[in-house]
C-alpha cells in the first residue's frame, strides 16, 4: 500500500518536473505557484495558489527543488498519506498568471 502511495507521489513529481521543463525561462521576475493533488485519483484539480515572487527564474526553481525534495522525504510522505494529498508546483514568470485571464466585461 505504501508502496502504491509512494509511486504516485514519485509520479506527480515528474509530471511537475515534465512540466517545469515546458515552461523554462530566461530572465526576469518567477512567481512560485501550487495546486493540490489527490493521491488516490492522481487528479489535480485545485486551484493554482501563488506562493512567492523571486527575482530569477533560478530562484524560484531553487525554491521548487526544495519543495520536492521536502515532499519525498519520508516525513513528506507520512504526511501526504495522512492528508490524502500532494502539491503541484511550477515556477512562471510574473506575467503569467495559470488561473487564467480575469478579463474585464
Amino acid at each position: 500500500m505504501i508502496a502504491v502511495i509512494s509511486a504516485r507521489i514519485v509520479g506527480a513529481v515528474l509530471c511537475v518536473v515534465f512540466a517545469f521543463a515546458m515552461s523554462a525561462f530566461a530572465a526576469g521576475a518567477s512567481v512560485l505557484w501550487a495546486r493540490t493533488c489527490d493521491v488516490r485519483s492522481q487528479a489535480c484539480g485545485g486551484e493554482w495558489q501563488r506562493r512567492e515572487t523571486y527575482d530569477a527564474d533560478r530562484w524560484c526553481r531553487a525554491a521548487w527543488t526544495a519543495a520536492v525534495n521536502q515532499a519525498l522525504t519520508p516525513e513528506g510522505r507520512a504526511v501526504a498519506n495522512a492528508k490524502g494529498t500532494v502539491l503541484e508546483y511550477q515556477c512562471l514568470p510574473d506575467t503569467v498568471d495559470p488561473r487564467g485571464s480575469k478579463g474585464s466585461k
